[in-house]
């Protein structure tokens, strides 16, 4: 929670009056009970029902005996302009005296580690430091996130979350806190959150529709894990769309879906081989178009293996500009990520949070550029 006081029951209450804006609460709807309210905020029930009578005394709300906490008749117009100057004045003070921003990332890889390096140099632009926290899974994410957010000298996390699309309740809880937080990369399907990505959509588009207009009507698409992460879900969506556009017709047969577990070495030889028989029963196409560029190195080795001429039988494109690119066999034509603007755009959104925590989520989409090299080629007829 937000350190408002030494008295966590005032905290307490605060959150309560969060929680009656945020559901949008009228006079006489039930509030939850003394031990929902240490359940959902980690405390005691001495404290909730400290925070209750407080509330009680002010007004804000009735107890019945055996029927629970009601919302008093009252306007909720001047009980909102009350809690946002309050919690103004909190965030504002949190702001002077926090000198760091977490930064929370499921792993370090080649463009996490651009992402780091673009939000590290935009927070010093702004006098702060950058507390960076690597988490392998949802727990320790969960965790991460917990202790971050209860230290009085950080004053927003920037979190990369682990592969998913359901926020998970640790997020809900800040949110309804109104604490800020910006989710990087990626999105959540049932909760809107302030966030910064790479526009996937638009750059699946643009590749596949380079393909298309140098004559390529037989792409495949490849992908993993697209149930999980909402940025594949957005690719396969912009080639889709590119040849829907182009009135081409779609093939399920032309694409490959891997539910396959990135790094364990058997999975790798798994995906090679369903990447390979793939191809080998897809001869008619042209061109691939691939949702990373792990899957489209592991592509060509698949191609090359089955006698195929890269790019001369089969163009390949991928999708990051990942650094072990330049390790390939030829160069290969994928949708570059910027970094140049991530990291303002994403301290900008924390910073802006807290002077507004009750506007609509903000959603930044950054664009991405088409890297075209020597794995794609014009159709020969």
């Amino acid at each position: 929670m937000n350190t408002r006081s030494d008295k966590l029951f005032e905290q307490m209450k605060d959150q309560v009056l969060n929680m009656i804006l945020e559901r949008g609460l009228k006079p006489h709807d039930p509030l939850p009970s003394e031990g929902e309210l240490a359940e959902r905020f980690g405390v005691s029930r001495m404290t909730g029902k400290m925070a209750l009578q407080a509330l009680q005394e002010e007004g804000i709300v009735y107890r019945l005996p055996r029927r629970g906490t009601f919302l008093a008749d009252i306007e909720i117009e001047e009980l909102r302009q009350s809690a946002t100057l309050r919690l103004a004045y909190d965030n504002k003070h949190l702001r002077r005296n926090g000198h760091y921003i977490a930064l929370i990332v499921p792993l370090i890889d080649d463009y996490i580690g651009g992402m780091i390096t673009s939000i590290e140099l935009a927070a010093k632009e702004r006098g702060f430091e950058v507390v960076l926290k690597v988490t392998s899974d949802e727990a320790a994410e969960a965790e991460a996130v917990r202790s971050l957010s209860r230290q009085p000298d950080i004053m927003g996390i920037l979190l990369f979350p682990v592969d998913r699309k359901i926020c998970g309740d640790h997020l809900l809880r800040l949110k309804l806190q109104k604490y800020p937080i910006v989710i990087l990369d990626r999105q959540f399907n049932e909760v809107g959150f302030d966030s910064v990505s790479h526009d996937h959509y638009g750059g699946a588009y643009e590749v596949t529709s380079h393909l298309l207009r140098t004559g390529h009507r037989n792409i495949g698409f490849i992908t993993s894990h697209m149930d999980k992460v909402k940025s594949r879900e957005e690719r396969y969506q912009g080639y889709l769309d590119a040849l829907h556009e182009w009135k081409v017709g779609t093939h399920t047969d032309r694409i490959l879906f891997l539910e396959l577990h990135e790094g364990k070495y058997e999975e790798i030889i798994a995906r090679q081989i369903a990447i390979q028989t793939f191809l080998y029963k897809n001869h008619e196409l042209t061109a691939v178009f691939c949702s990373d560029d792990f899957l489209a190195l592991s592509t060509l080795n698949a191609a090359v293996g089955l006698g195929l001429k890269v790019p001369e039988q089969l163009s390949i494109a991928g999708f990051s500009n990942h650094n072990m690119l330049k390790y390939a066999q030829l160069r290969m034509t994928t949708v570059g990520q910027p970094m140049n603007d991530f990291g303002t755009s994403a301290v900008r959104l924390l910073m802006n949070r807290l002077d507004y925590p009750y506007g609509d989520p903000v959603v930044v989409r950054l664009g991405t550029e088409l890297i075209l090299n020597d794995s794609t080629v014009p159709v020969i007829n």
